[in-house]
């Protein structure tokens, strides 16, 4: 993953629409990504932050038992992203940051209260109360939470985490 890595960081800072949120020192991004592999039970999340010339990959297994939706586990990589952003904002002090998904649902997600999916529902709840949280606790710092939709292609910050998630369910 490591010659794999370099490469990604290399094209990112070939591409001017990502290189422009590398070097931003005002907002602070995330690229979350969720990988499960239900027939093996192995489930991860990962992230990929980029702010003021760094990039920062971590990712984590998750503790499911069971498969329950790639709409849940996408949600579960965004409460993960949460927990880096707010360690990263004792740390560092950006004016917004902005967290980018690949879950088509997430404003659904964000604005429902009420799913057919008991585990949609679940990462409702838990997903609104950890925003509410790190809102609560840096109120100065804007915190949006975006579908990456089209500029998923070729972009190398979520294609990080992808691999980082992939390779932390299977290790």
């Amino acid at each position: 993953m490591d010659s794999t890595k370099e490469l990604l960081i290399k094209k990112a800072y070939a591409t001017p629409a990502l290189r422009q949120n590398l070097v931003n020192k005002g907002t602070l991004f995330i690229y979350c990504d969720y990988a499960g592999f239900a027939e093996r039970n192995l489930y991860s999340a990962a992230c990929c932050m980029v702010h003021n010339r760094s990039i920062s990959i971590t990712a984590k297994k998750l503790p499911f038992e069971q498969d329950r939706g790639s709409n849940y586990g996408e949600c579960q990589a965004i409460i993960y992203s949460l927990e880096i952003l707010a360690k990263a904002l004792t740390e560092q002090r950006p004016k917004a940051a902005v967290i980018y998904t690949d879950c088509s649902w997430i404003s659904r997600i964000l604005t429902n209260d009420r799913f057919t999916n008991p585990y949609l529902e679940q990462a409702n709840a838990e997903l609104l109360d950890a925003l509410t949280r790190l809102r609560a606790q840096f109120s100065g710092v804007e915190v949006h939470i975006r579908y990456i939709g089209k500029h998923k292609k070729n972009n190398y910050f979520h294609r990080l985490a992808h691999l980082a998630a992939r390779q932390a369910a299977v290790r």
